[in-house]
């Protein structure tokens, strides 16, 4: 009989995981679908041939994408896949051409949803699915990416190169950073840490006490010990991109901040505008900005949030203003490092095994002790700069999302049209609630906007 041989240690690195990522592995398993699922349509012809070179070529240069959980005797690490023939098998699987009506906007809408509901397994890898459709002038793909391997900022370096290499343009290979986010909540002397979380534990209060004052405004919740299915809406606005800016001007804020406060005043609307209300509007804010000069990091999660508090007392005219006020304060306590409650204390949570994570997280849930949202809001910014310098094949139109667990709008300038993409938990929110939070925030731009010239509607996105 043959003797049996251990096979050696796995060579390839290994990545301990960060708050965030910590978070999506005990979310992985009770929601299954922690997927951020982008629509690229492009305006001229590209064969599947042509889009799977190139959608291989990006796994290797970002090499986080061929990243797997493995498991340790207390939690899971990121193990990164070499390039061998196992990654191949693996990329075969990932990579799928299919048939659709892209014309067919109902159906693009549900090829979206399906996309985003998708499970991956990642233990065995990869965390990735590129869905190829192809169409004689206008071919589209999703590319779908797993939260625990990339955040959005991650996912927009992931579709710029993605143009590159579709246009014949080289990209360089990204190293595997350090996960921590330590450096961008930590001040620069260890001396300055005591001052910082005396400021930060002052802020907190001083938030808590504000927010005791009002009722937080949502949809209408049916409560469920569950997670289901994450349904996905598309909508454009009937404004150009930069209407909205000129009148976000006006009004003393920025467009980002006028998109903000029509979800936030829609939900108050929503409501009743009764006396005592406030929505709360999470953003989401990129830490490698805050990172020392130099050390920021490429690819991985590097995000936080931001709540902004948008109380009914607040005049219709000034609620613009008051949302860029808010959030730049809010930025400003990044810089401070005064952010660093509750971002230091989020750092120990890795030393909970993932199964007792999940536990509280699901706990929770059940109690309804998660943090009560109004919305979550992010802002990809415009389609067209996706595109480098002398492309023939253009991304002319595309459609991000991903999973949450408040209702979650991604605004996006597609075509010069302002364009929101929206998703929201299925257990907890009905559809026709989540198309009437849509209409409401339609509703309030089109009021704010009354002095601007709103141009015909384009073929818009189901």
């Amino acid at each position: 009989m043959p003797a049996r041989r251990p096979l050696p240690l796995p060579s390839a690195p290994a990545l301990t995981l960060n708050r965030s990522e910590w978070l999506y592995a005990a979310c992985d398993g009770p929601m299954a679908q922690l997927n951020q699922a982008y629509i690229l349509r492009f305006d001229d012809p590209v064969t599947a041939d042509e889009v799977r070179a190139a959608c291989r070529r990006l796994i290797s240069a970002y090499p986080r994408l061929r990243g797997v959980m493995e498991a340790t005797p207390r939690r899971f690490q990121l193990r990164i896949l070499p390039e061998d023939a196992q990654l191949e098998d693996l990329f075969n699987l990932a990579f799928r051409v299919e048939h659709i009506d892209l014309d067919d906007l109902a159906a693009v809408r549900r090829w979206h949803e399906l996309s985003l509901n998708d499970p991956m397994a990642m233990q065995r890898g990869l965390g990735v699915r590129m869905q190829f459709v192809p169409h004689p002038t206008r071919p589209a793909m999703i590319w779908n990416v797993h939260h625990l391997l990339a955040d959005g900022r991650s996912m927009v370096m992931c579709v710029e190169a993605l143009m590159k290499l579709l246009n014949g343009q080289a990209i360089a290979d990204v190293p595997v950073d350090n996960p921590s986010m330590l450096p961008a909540v930590l001040p620069a002397r260890w001396w300055q840490i005591p001052a910082k979380l005396l400021a930060a534990h002052r802020a907190q209060k001083a938030e808590q006490r504000e927010r005791a004052r009002y009722e937080i405004v949502r949809l209408p919740s049916k409560r469920s010990a569950r997670y289901l299915s994450t349904g996905v809406q598309h909508h454009e606005l009937g404004c150009l991109s930069k209407d909205l800016s000129k009148a976000a001007k006006a009004r003393g804020g920025s467009g980002n901040s006028m998109l903000m406060a029509a979800m936030g005043t829609a939900l108050l609307e929503m409501a009743g505008n009764r006396p005592g209300t406030a929505a709360l509007v999470r953003v989401s804010v990129d830490l490698r900005r805050y990172f020392p000069e130099g050390t920021a990091p490429t690819m991985g999660n590097y995000v936080a949030t931001l709540d902004i508090l948008l109380p009914q007392e607040v005049p219709d005219t000034e609620r613009v203003r008051w949302i860029d006020t808010r959030m730049r304060e809010g930025m400003e306590r990044f810089t401070q490092r005064t952010m660093i409650l509750p971002l230091l204390p989020y750092e120990w949570l890795g030393g909970i095994r993932t199964h007792d994570y999940s536990r509280l997280i699901m706990r929770a849930k059940r109690l309804d002790a998660l943090p009560h949202l109004s919305c979550h809001t992010t802002n990809i910014g415009s389609a067209d700069a996706f595109n480098p310098p002398g492309a023939r094949v253009r991304l002319s139109e595309l459609y991000p999302t991903v999973s949450g667990v408040a209702p979650l709008m991604v605004f996006v300038s597609v075509n010069g049209r302002q364009v929101m993409v929206c998703s929201h938990q299925r257990d907890e929110y009905e559809d026709r609630d989540m198309q009437a939070l849509i209409t409401g925030a339609q509703s309030v731009l089109n009021r704010w906007m009354a002095a601007q010239p709103v141009p015909e509607p384009s073929s818009a996105p189901a």
